[in-house]
């Protein structure tokens, strides 16, 4: 299923036919018509930025076996003759394929290989490369993983070059006696691919990798299957296509998005370019979302999709977590859902976690990476746990239930000591309406509801209530503060902690005097709340944590909310 969307991604938008793709190249080696090297062009910055500034279409790179060279466009040693053997290889077939057209552009580099290496020597400290002549052309730090292709009267030699001859004589090159085998993929006679084109996805620790590829070893193989057979029965056309489809929605920016260490690739059947647009947008938010992206979300939060033009809500839409392994490239999950569903479904993930905060927030919607990186330490979210990304993204774009993993690495944050912030109490509410079924709630508000008798939520806004006593009657000047010291044992076990803290708030009462009054009205209303003959539980299970959790952020948001705030927010 996966091969196959990419395939027809490949047939709907490719615009590069099999044997050729898309590669970035560094630089350019500028001949003349008779084949002399006139100089050696950087297509990157001068100070040594290697990242590719110029895409050409130019033949396939296959995996490379030995001294194989590739054809238009190889690395210095193939073409600026740095290893003698690489060279004379590279030679051979650039002369074998080009030799007899009757193209400027073949005759050039025909001529160039035909005269032998380049003479060249290094500075006396290794670290540049000279032509002869004495010119530096290129550093040794440029050098490194430089990519170069052919520049023949300031004209690129690639797929466009030759009126068609070059093409012709590099597709009748890769011809081959056809198996005459099935594919699996397409369902046509095709010859059937060992090793598949290799996938270039961030993270992979050498380099670019096949998305499909299996061991010699005989417990990874096939019924009566050999150690040179292929790994799938994938035909030629079907391997190129897949690959050709997934490198171009990796190099773009809106179809793809880092997830953690993991990455997100996703594309529509029909819908266009918009909404891979609107996805990326909406699956990472922001802050200044424009209209078209406020009005879906706002009738999304009402299950309702606007009439946006270019958007089709019944459209296919594929989504693919793919995530580097090693060597190896893993698929996390792959989705396919319309894209009216998928949309619904993020609309609703962002209703939970809506939450309100005293503070003026940058996001008004909670992108995924901030939620990865409240469970980390250092507040990164490429620290998150390697599989939670992935799953925490399938939730949102499914609807199925939060990954407890999420939930217990935000109680356990919270219980090491770290502020109660906006994100961890959203994550909490989120996670007690889809989990623990808390959807009509009364503690699963946005902000505080003062009227819930939960036990749970009442002893958190009695916590905050504490607190706010203490710092009040040190004036704000505390080390450190009840919550450093008790709050983990008050949330997972309040009959231990409340007996202490309910004597602690008694000098801290009587310190604040009458300007204590209204804390210790409050205090009063909410232990009337509780049961008498049961109001502090042994334990607390995770979901009464959880609530215990929300009431204590609730509670102290509402400390910070001015009254002149209170009176907006009942009048909206």
């Amino acid at each position: 299923m996966i091969l196959q969307s990419l395939v027809r991604r490949y047939e709907d938008t490719g615009e590069v036919k099999p044997g050729w793709q898309k590669r970035g190249v560094s630089h350019a080696l500028e001949l003349l018509p008779d084949g002399t090297l006139l100089g050696i062009r950087a297509l990157g910055n001068p100070g040594g930025d290697k990242s590719p500034k110029r895409t050409l279409i130019l033949p396939i790179a296959d995996t490379r076996a030995g001294t194989k060279p590739y054809f238009l466009c190889d690395t210095e040693k193939y073409f600026l003759g740095t290893d003698d053997k690489k060279f004379e290889v590279s030679a051979k077939l650039h002369i074998e394929l080009l030799g007899n057209l009757d193209v400027p552009a073949a005759k050039a580099i025909t001529a160039y290989f035909s005269a032998g290496a380049p003479a060249h020597t290094k500075t006396p400290d290794g670290r540049a490369f000279h032509l002869a002549g004495g010119d530096c052309v290129i550093s040794d730090k440029e050098m490194t993983g430089a990519k170069f292709a052919f520049l023949v009267n300031d004209r690129f030699v690639d797929y466009e070059d030759g009126g068609g001859k070059i093409v012709s004589a590099w597709e009748t090159s890769r011809k081959t006696a056809g198996q005459g085998a099935l594919c699996l993929v397409t369902g046509e006679l095709d010859d059937i691919i060992r090793l598949h084109y290799k996938v270039s996805l961030k993270g992979v620790t050498m380099s670019a990798q096949p998305l499909i590829s299996m061991n010699d070893q005989t417990s990874f193989r096939s019924y009566g299957s050999k150690p040179k057979d292929p790994a799938a029965q994938v035909g030629a056309k079907a391997a190129f296509a897949y690959a050709t489809a997934l490198n171009d929605l990796l190099s773009s920016p809106n179809h793809h998005q880092p997830l953690g260490g993991d990455t997100l690739v996703y594309w529509s059947e029909s819908a266009g370019e918009k909404a891979a647009e609107h996805f990326s947008l909406l699956l990472n938010p922001t802050g200044d979302e424009d209209g078209d992206l406020s009005a879906i979300m706002k009738y999304a939060a009402q299950g309702i999709l606007p009439e946006i033009e270019r958007t089709e809500w019944e459209s296919p839409f594929y989504i693919i977590c793919l995530s580097p392994n090693a060597a190896r490239i893993s698929v996390r999950f792959f989705l396919v859902k319309e894209f009216g569903d998928i949309i619904l479904n993020l609309a609703k993930h962002y209703n939970n976690l809506e939450i309100y905060s005293s503070r003026d927030e940058k996001y008004h919607r909670l992108p995924y990476w901030i939620l990865l990186s409240e469970t980390t330490l250092k507040k990164s979210a490429a620290d998150a746990a390697p599989l939670l990304g992935g799953q925490l993204l399938n939730s949102m774009l499914t609807g199925r239930e939060y990954p407890m993993t999420l939930y217990n690495a935000i109680l356990m944050r919270i219980r090491a000591g770290e502020e109660v912030s906006r994100a961890k109490a959203a994550i909490v509410k989120a996670v007690l309406i889809r989990n623990f079924n808390n959807n009509e709630s009364e503690e699963t508000t946005v902000a505080l509801n003062p009227s819930s008798d939960d036990r749970a939520y009442t002893l958190g806004r009695l916590f905050a209530t504490l607190e706010r006593e203490q710092s009040n009657a040190a004036d704000g000047k505390l080390n450190a503060t009840i919550r450093d010291k008790y709050f983990a044992s008050a949330c997972a076990n309040p009959q231990v902690a409340f007996v202490t803290l309910l004597k602690l708030s008694m000098n801290h009462a009587k310190k604040l005097g009458d300007k204590g009054i209204w804390l210790e009205k409050l205090k009063g209303e909410l232990l009337a709340k509780l049961d008498a003959s049961d109001p502090y539980p042994t334990s607390q299970n995770l979901e009464e944590q959880g609530k215990f959790i929300l009431g204590y952020y609730h509670q102290t948001q509402d400390f910070f909310t001015s009254k002149k705030d209170k009176e907006i927010d009942d009048n909206v």
